[in-house]
């Protein structure tokens, strides 16, 4: 995006640019605020739990009673009796924390903590703000409670959210034969859309949520939204993070197909079927690996040239290493992108209703959550949980299921006949004198996503 300056005076100019930094640089104290003290609360809430269990109890079993259609008079009448006696037993203070935690619910108290410290940033984006931590908090909260994550921090810079209102809002303008498009956003700042080369149809899905496609009749609909903005060698980028509700692709789908996707280091994604001999090799090893590593013998230059142990303008100093890693990111996320939709488009041309992947969580990581040492060259070189979840959400919207299977074996036994065999680094034989396929040189990464695509050990499905 570009930010519309002109008719502005430098002061107006330089206002806009300073609204847009402050927000930039202050709102992830806000995210971290809630982040910090939702947990806090949390932890007050499983206190009292633990110590005063009965009288909890009894309060739950207490209301749920009273929610009945049809409600037991003298069950009721009991509960308040104990209840009543519960509480005789228990101090001023400690009656006051438990009235505390059931009358503040957590997401009540998250909006209230969006607000508590004096920021000067709209009331609109703080709502979404608390809406996206506390959404984080709810995701993360078991992994908290059982020590295999900690609670997540915000860093400066965070995308900022906003809603579409009828004072924030997008404006098509026809120039020509195409449209460019404008945001109206806070305090009279106005943007313009730049789609560059537009190889995901940006520009298109625009048209489409303002209905000025003929050749489409479904309904796009806008949603909460995000600008992030990027410091570069040549100033301030900024980049809008549309969201966008695509209705969901019609396609003529076969359930008894499954599409088997196997993620490795070789190939970043083998995908093959349960039932035919379709199949494909997506990504190339070499490129995607080499990419990546250019990028890391780059990045430990800058940190020998920069002398980035510390001292005055260290901030300064790491700019170039910061913008080096955004720019890996934003590769090894576009690559991601291509990779997941050549998934999806295999899936369709073989009309597959089902694409199968290996549940990975805890991969490489021994029992105490620690990245063992052969797997941490390739797990800080492959993204493979990112890959998945692009395959997840572009599955969705082409009406396809996605099942998580356990990994157990799915490189060292046969697809054909279901007996171990052996694999080294791209080749796969079995061993089973009796199998169709015995003494055969099969590609090791085709034999792993045929038998993800026939496995029936499914954990989870999306």
């Amino acid at each position: 995006m570009e930010l519309c300056t002109k008719g502005l005076s430098e002061e107006e100019r330089k206002a806009q640019w300073n609204l847009l930094y402050h927000i930039n640089d202050n709102l992830y104290r806000s995210a971290n605020n809630i982040s910090s003290k939702l947990y806090l609360d949390e932890h007050v809430s499983s206190l009292v739990w633990l110590k005063h269990k009965e009288h909890q109890t009894l309060k739950a079993d207490l209301a749920k009673a009273k929610k009945q259609k049809i409600q037991d008079e003298k069950t009721i009448a009991e509960l308040e009796s104990r209840l009543k006696s519960c509480e005789s037993e228990m101090s001023d203070q400690e009656l006051a924390i438990c009235k505390y935690t059931d009358e503040m619910s957590s997401k009540t108290l998250s909006y209230k903590f969006a607000t508590e410290l004096e920021l000067n940033i709209y009331a609109q984006i703080l709502t979404q703000v608390q809406s996206k931590v506390y959404a984080d908090f709810q995701n993360d909260q078991k992994d908290v409670r059982d020590g295999k994550r900690a609670i997540r921090t915000y860093k400066k810079g965070m995308p900022i959210p906003f809603p579409w209102r009828n004072n924030i809002r997008m404006e098509p303008v026809k120039k020509g034969r195409e449209y460019e498009f404008y945001i109206k956003w806070y305090n009279d700042i106005r943007f313009q859309l730049i789609f560059g080369k537009d190889r995901s149809n940006n520009r298109l899905i625009l048209q489409r949520c303002f209905k000025l496609d003929e050749n489409c009749v479904e309904d796009y609909q806008m949603r909460t939204s995000s600008i992030k903005m990027v410091k570069g060698a040549n100033g301030t980028e900024l980049f809008l993070y549309l969201v966008v509700d695509i209705p969901q692709e019609k396609h003529i789908l076969n359930n008894k197909i499954v599409v088997g996707v196997d993620l490795g280091i070789n190939v970043p994604a083998y995908v093959a079927t349960n039932v035919t001999d379709d199949r494909k090799a997506i990504g190339d090893r070499e490129h995607f690996l080499n990419t990546r590593m250019a990028i890391s013998k780059r990045f430990h230059s800058f940190q020998r040239l920069k002398g980035t142990t510390g001292g005055r303008g260290k901030t300064k100093k790491l700019e170039p290493l910061e913008r080096l890693k955004e720019k890996e990111r934003n590769w090894v996320h576009t690559q991601n992108h291509l990779f997941s939709r050549d998934v999806i488009t295999f899936a369709l041309h073989v009309k597959a209703a089902t694409i199968q992947m290996e549940d990975l969580s805890g991969y490489g990581k021994d029992d105490e959550g620690n990245v063992v040492e052969e797997k941490k060259f390739l797990l800080g070189k492959w993204s493979y949980y990112e890959l998945q979840e692009m395959i997840k959400y572009k599955a969705k919207k082409v009406g396809m299921r996605v099942n998580f299977i356990k990994p157990a074996y799915s490189s060292q036994t046969c697809s054909w006949c279901g007996e171990r065999g052996e694999r080294n680094s791209t080749s796969f034989v079995c061993t089973n004198s009796e199998c169709s396929h015995y003494g055969e040189d099969l590609h090791a990464d085709y034999n792993a996503a045929r038998n993800i695509a026939r496995s029936k050990n499914i954990i989870r499905y999306e």
